[in-house]
């Protein structure tokens, strides 16, 4: 086993979900991930590949995986077995507060010597409250950047020096002191940080560790990888931890950096050379503007990629646009998040909006040009939204489909907001602006919400349109509604349907039963919520959708075992 410098290890969002009773409900349903949130941060990639480029190995391990996959798995008698330099934790998700925070306390009941690392966008945000109340949290790096840092921040562990000049840095001194260096490093460039799916191949080889490396569950029948275009954003959704607002307050970014057009299609040529799957290009190309999105595909377009590739869409576009992405090829997707029919909810949450009429031109230009998927999503819990908008929201799905969807390539979604509303988002600092009430503000808080019996409760959020019980039955009646539309259409089969209006049911039953659990004293609900879990586990699969109908498709279908055997064959 080859030495190992730093593990980076991504939790689970609940440490002990495989004892506790949790109905999670459909907090994942619209991801590829389950409830668990097993998906690491692409950011992991990054860290892992700009480390290793300057002499560190770094190691991934997805314990959340490793948790679902195998009840039996012992995390101490892992750590035990590992003796790196540093273990880094990612704390990217508020999700994972709970989960991350109890991994850090395994790690120094059995290293309490070696440091523990987090980072992440929550972890910048709630640093303070981390390094007061966290002693088994060393150091926290702060931005949306941590390759450099950490990379700086390692060497002063080697050397045995206190990192004083490390930029984006929080720890504690000799004499415990809590200090927080300035973020100062804010790349204007992606150019140097790269998702280099080969390294991760290789790393699987050296570690002999497949689960450990997976992203989420399921990933080795259907291999979806991502390229990241671009860090920040121009656009100020109110919600949205990742707005412009969100990114200069608490990351101190200014402006988007971007990765260079040829970079980026040589990344997703990279990664066609190990990996045939859909890859999907994260963020609208067109925040670096129009000449920048052209740019981009004009590249991607000379690599002669043939993977199936995914577009992201903000809003719609236009003709020009769309005849780019066409060019690259005959495999090309589109996802599009309008969040409501309803043009001033869109604007509400936006702070922009486009008319339905645009939507739906370039809904219907795409499919000439031969878009093989197209995605639309659409959010419960917005400012200004009520139920009865909702429901006409879900009038609005079936007009899409009726129209423009009749041979099944056209997909609606909605899913809630959930679990909770960003920190750092403009809801978050200022709810009463936006019409929300925050209920959870502290990490501690969000800690004790993701333990509760029931997504109801762990909910940060409600509105003046609606609170936490009405968005929970207008999710369950608005499921119910778009599964029958989507049967209807062809969309999916009658079989897939049946499937997922029975989970619809079990999930809203056992929702209301853990509700008659929650007056009852702390002894008499915890018998009753054992008597439940076998069922409450059942109901955690997801109610929304059937997760294959997220699933863009691939030219060739590859079979596990022969990817495998391919991609080790290119690794060697």
């Amino acid at each position: 086993m080859p030495r190992t410098d730093l593990v980076l290890l991504h939790p689970p969002s609940v440490y002990d979900f495989r004892k506790s009773t949790i109905l999670y409900g459909p907090v994942s349903d619209v991801v590829p991930s389950t409830p668990i949130f097993e998906m690491y941060p692409i950011g992991f990639v990054s860290l892992a590949e700009y480390l290793g480029r300057r002499g560190y190995r770094v190691r991934i391990v997805n314990v959340a995986l490793k948790m679902l996959e195998s009840r039996s798995f012992d995390l101490k008698k892992l750590v035990k077995s590992l003796n790196p330099l540093a273990f880094g934790i990612g704390l990217h998700w508020l999700v994972h507060t709970q989960g991350g925070l109890e991994i850090a306390k395994v790690i120094k009941e059995c290293h309490p010597n070696t440091p523990v690392i987090l980072g992440g966008l929550s972890a910048t945000y709630y640093h303070a409250e981390i390094m007061k109340n966290h002693s088994q949290v060393d150091y926290v790096v702060r931005g949306d950047s941590g390759e450099e840092p950490l990379l700086q921040l390692l060497r002063c562990i080697e050397g045995q020096r206190q990192p004083d000049n490390v930029p984006n840095v929080s720890w504690r001194d000799t004499s415990g002191k809590i200090r927080s260096n300035p973020i100062s490093y804010v790349p204007d460039t992606l150019d140097e940080f790269m998702l280099d799916y080969g390294k991760l191949v290789r790393s699987v080889l050296n570690y002999r560790d497949l689960t450990g490396y997976l992203p989420w569950r399921g990933w080795s029948d259907y291999p979806l990888t991502a390229v990241l275009t671009c860090r920040g954003c121009i656009y100020n959704c109110v919600m949205c931890g990742g707005s412009r607002h969100a990114f200069k307050s608490v990351c101190k970014r200014e402006k988007p950096a971007f990765k260079s057009p040829d970079k980026v299609a040589r990344e997703i040529a990279s990664i066609q050379q190990y990996i045939k799957g859909p890859i999907f290009i994260v963020g609208d190309l067109r925040i670096g503007g129009r000449k920048y999105a052209a740019q981009v595909l004009q590249e991607i377009r000379k690599e002669g990629i043939d993977s199936s590739l995914v577009i992201e869409l903000f809003r719609p576009a236009d003709q020009d646009l769309l005849k780019r992405v066409a060019s690259i090829g005959s495999n090309f997707n589109i996802e599009i998040t309008p969040e409501s029919h309803d043009e001033v909810v869109r604007k509400a949450e936006r702070g922009y909006s486009y008319s339905n009429r645009e939507l739906e031109r370039s809904i219907k230009n795409a499919f000439k040009l031969g878009c093989r998927k197209l995605d639309v999503f659409f959010t419960i819990g917005l400012p200004t939204q009520d139920q009865l908008s909702v429901k006409d929201t879900l009038r609005y799905c079936h007009k899409l489909v009726d129209e423009l969807g009749k041979d099944g390539k056209l997909h609606p979604f909605i899913a809630p907001w959930t679990p909770f509303v960003d920190p750092g988002s403009l809801v978050f600092e200022n709810p009463g602006k936006y019409g929300y009430r925050v209920l959870f503000r502290s990490l501690e808080d969000h800690c004790q919400a993701l333990t509760k019996p029931s997504w109801k409760y762990c909910l940060n959020y409600e509105t003046k349109w609606m609170d936490r019980g009405r968005l929970v039955e207008i999710t369950y009646e608005a499921a119910s509604i778009l599964n029958d539309i989507k049967r209807s259409h062809g969309i999916i089969s009658a079989k897939e349907a049946q499937r997922v209006s029975s989970r619809i049911e079990l999930s809203r039953d056992v929702s209301r039963q853990i509700d008659l659990t929650m007056p009852l004293a702390v002894s008499e609900r915890d018998r009753l919520l054992d008597e439940l879990k076998e069922l409450v586990d059942q109901a955690n699969e997801a109610i929304l959708c059937e997760k294959s109908e997220l699933m863009w498709r691939t030219i060739a279908k590859i079979k596990r075992l022969s990817m495998f055997r391919s991609i080790i064959r290119k690794a060697s």
